[in-house]
C-alpha cells in the first residue's frame, strides 16, 4: 500500500484551537480521488497522576463540546516547539497545583487519523506531590478528585471516565502494571 498524493488544499476556517482545511486526494495508481476533510490540532497530552499516597488525581471540569461536567486525567494543549515531557509537567502543575520527579513515557496515540492531524502523548506522573501552584487558563474551573488508584478499574467500567483520552491514558497505565 502507499501514501495517496494530495492535489489541491483550501483553507476554510481558522479558529482558537484547530484549523479546517479540504484537501483533494487521489490514489497511487489514480482511480480514485476525492475532497476530504482535514482539521489540525496542537498535539497534546495527557497525564496519569499517582500521588505518595497512592491515589490518582483526576480533574472535573465542565466541557462545552458535551455540555456536561467531565471527570479526567489533567491533561492540555503541546505549545508549537515545546518538548512533551514538558508540556506534561506543565500541565500537572497547571491544574492540579502537583508536581513529580518520577515520569515515565507511556506512548502516543493518533487522535482520529481519518481527518484529524495530531498526537496524543501520554505519560505517568508516579510519587506527585501537591506544590499548592495551581494557575488555571483564564476560561478554566477545575476541581480536583483523588481516587484510590486500586479503583481505576471501578472509574472505566462504571463509566465514571468517559473522555476518549483520559480512558486511554488509564488503559495504558493499567496495561503497564500486568
Amino acid at each position: 500500500m502507499k501514501k495517496w498524493s494530495t492535489k489541491n488544499r483550501k483553507e476554510i476556517m481558522r479558529a482558537h484551537v484547530f484549523k479546517y482545511e479540504t484537501i483533494e486526494s487521489t490514489s497511487p495508481d489514480g482511480d480514485k480521488s476525492g475532497v476530504f476533510d482535514i482539521v489540525s490540532c496542537l498535539d497534546w497530552v495527557n497525564v496519569v497522576a499517582i500521588s505518595e499516597e497512592g491515589q490518582l488525581i483526576l480533574v472535573k471540569q465542565y466541557r462545552h463540546g458535551a455540555d456536561e461536567i467531565t471527570l479526567e486525567t489533567p491533561a492540555g494543549a503541546i505549545e508549537r516547539g515545546e518538548d512533551p515531557l514538558a508540556a506534561a509537567k506543565r500541565e500537572l502543575e497547571e491544574e492540579t497545583g502537583y508536581i513529580s520527579n518520577d515520569w515515565k513515557d507511556l506512548g502516543k496515540v493518533k487522535v482520529n487519523p481519518a481527518f484529524m492531524t495530531n498526537t496524543c502523548h501520554v505519560y505517568l506522573a508516579d510519587n506527585c506531590k501537591d506544590s499548592g501552584q495551581q494557575s488555571f487558563d483564564p476560561l478554566e474551573e477545575i476541581e480536583l478528585e483523588r481516587i484510590d488508584k486500586s479503583k481505576i478499574s471501578e472509574l472505566i467500567e462504571g463509566n465514571r471516565i468517559d473522555h476518549s483520552l483520559s480512558l486511554l491514558s488509564l488503559l495504558k497505565y493499567l496495561r503497564l502494571l500486568i
